[in-house]
């Protein structure tokens, strides 16, 4: 009966020995990693790791590899490697034992733009707004640009402002389908000027419960001709008790964010740069 006991704790002991011995890493590769079944890469491909998506390594592989990354080699071997969905193999010459911060990078000729921590449902990293005056970020779902840092890199202008606006929805519903709308758009207000909060460090800005009443009062107006034209007068005492985005029948979501960035050079010339976000449906 001891030795049974015996085998058992060190069997258990094993047990946890091999949790403990997992070991948390971060995806750095900025466009993906690529987790395969086998570890080769003519492996057949699992899934697409995203940039700074966490991962537990199980196991090296001692199978070494030396990559080509912009003119500069990358060395180290495939690892075994578990995932919410998966179990299979990456190159960790593309991973990272501390933690990544979702930085987005935004290129511009005489300044570079940090936004911190931000998850996105594309891969891309850094964006080129010098032959360009806008672009879309496609946001993850979940996330929100909301009350990020944007921090000015290398800056050369002689003034730098930023303003922020948002695309939001109404929906209306009720039993009959003739009166649903589900994707009444209306912009809320206008541009709000961001906060500074050093020399190169900006915050955007986070929607309260009072911009939402804001909304609903503005775009209740706005929207009665539709509700009459698709229900009839009397489905506006529906409307009458309506006072957050939580009383039915409406919805207000928040479709689109703005970024607007107004750049002034030493002769006085303005550029504006519009940076659009993209939000999944159901935030």
């Amino acid at each position: 009966m001891n030795n049974l006991k015996q085998i058992l704790a060190i069997v258990m002991l094993l047990s946890v020995t091999a949790v403990t011995a997992q070991q948390t890493a971060y995806v750095a590769a900025e466009s993906g990693l690529s987790l395969r079944d086998q570890p080769d890469v003519n492996g057949k491909m699992l899934s697409k790791l995203a940039y700074g998506q966490a991962i537990g390594v199980l196991e090296k592989t001692n199978n070494k590899l030396v990559v080509l990354d912009g003119g500069k080699k990358v060395s180290g071997e495939w690892v075994k490697v578990e995932t919410r969905n998966h179990i299979g193999y990456v190159f960790n010459g593309y991973l990272s034992s501390t933690k990544i911060s979702k930085t987005i990078r935004l290129d511009l000729d005489k300044l570079n733009i940090e936004i911190k921590n931000l998850a996105t449902s594309d891969h891309k990293r850094t964006h080129n707004l010098k032959q360009q005056d806008s672009i879309t970020i496609n946001v993850d779902l979940g996330a929100s640009p909301e009350k990020k840092q944007i921090v000015l890199v290398d800056n050369d202008y002689k003034h730098v402002s930023i303003f922020q606006r948002y695309e939001n929805s109404i929906s209306f519903m009720s039993a009959d389908a003739q009166c649903d709308s589900k994707d009444w758009k209306h912009f809320d207000l206008g541009w709000k000027p961001l906060k500074q909060t050093r020399s190169n460090t900006f915050e955007t800005l986070a929607y309260t419960e009072n911009d939402w009443k804001n909304f609903i009062d503005t775009s209740m107006e706005d929207l009665k001709t539709e509700v009459i034209d698709q229900c009839g007068s009397d489905w506006l005492d529906y409307f009458k008790t309506i006072k957050n985005r939580k009383d039915q029948p409406i919805g207000v979501a928040t479709n689109r964010v703005f970024l607007k960035f107004i750049l002034t050079d030493f002769e006085d010339n303005i550029t504006e740069k519009i940076i659009e976000f993209d939000m999944p449906k159901g935030c």
